[in-house]
């Protein structure tokens, strides 16, 4: 990295992955294989703190500690085929044609390291999940049924282990993935069903019209998943 920067504005790939768990020879292996065009083989791994060099970093590092660090109790969730429920829904709809206009097949339901949801009575957080994630884009996508927008009686009044109502739960782990993504480097894309053709009850009608929705929605993405 070129210019003189003040010790207190840098970090190094050997601190960032040591405040993640996450062996520095392993991670500065992995910042190699990105091939970033910014850095050059003979250089430190040294950037200053909040820029778009640091943000690369970071993006590559919330891969990597998923994938090398996730506890086994993670992973086993991740590799459950997902519910005849889950794979008819509007959801699965949505990122079925997110992944048309992009080209690329997003892992679904994954989980970053960085993205943790409430502690219970045990003090144990657990992983949040995003609908799904694109790692050569650093692009991740949300879709929101109605009950993320508008008071849902019957879900939002039972309560969760941190105490608060499930209405306010889903709203503030809605928070934290807006917040805590593109601090890690990693853009997030929110599609709310009313954004679509719909019934009166939330559920899409799927018509064609969709597709030239989330096309304008994602047209930066797209240009860069074909460069």
């Amino acid at each position: 990295m070129s210019g003189a920067v003040g010790t207190e504005d840098v970090t190094t790939a050997a601190e960032m992955a040591r405040s993640h768990g996450v062996d520095p020879k392993r991670f500065r292996a992995a910042l190699r294989r990105a091939s970033l065009r910014w850095h050059s083989h003979s250089e430190r791994w040294e950037v200053r703190i909040g820029s778009p060099e640091h943000r690369d970093m970071e993006r590559i590092l919330a891969t990597f500690a998923l994938a090398a660090n996730v506890a086994p109790a993670v992973e086993q969730v991740r590799s459950r085929p997902p519910s005849a429920a889950r794979s008819s829904s509007d959801e699965a709809w949505i990122i079925d044609l997110c992944d048309a206009v992009l080209g690329k097949k997003a892992i679904r339901q994954h989980r970053f390291p960085f993205l943790l949801g409430d502690a219970g009575p045990s003090g144990r957080r657990v992983l949040l999940p995003v609908d799904a994630f694109y790692p050569e884009l650093g692009l991740a996508i949300e879709y929101h049924e109605r009950q993320h927008s508008g008071r849902v009686r019957f879900f939002d009044d039972r309560p969760t282990v941190s105490g608060v109502s499930r209405g306010e739960q889903r709203r503030r782990y809605d928070d934290y993935r807006r917040t805590l993504l593109p601090l890690h480097g990693c853009a997030l894309v929110v599609f709310d069903y009313s954004e679509f053709e719909h019934t009166s009850a939330g559920r899409l009608l799927r018509t064609e019209r969709d597709r030239e929705i989330i096309t304008a929605r994602l047209r930066d993405h797209v240009t860069i998943a074909t460069v």
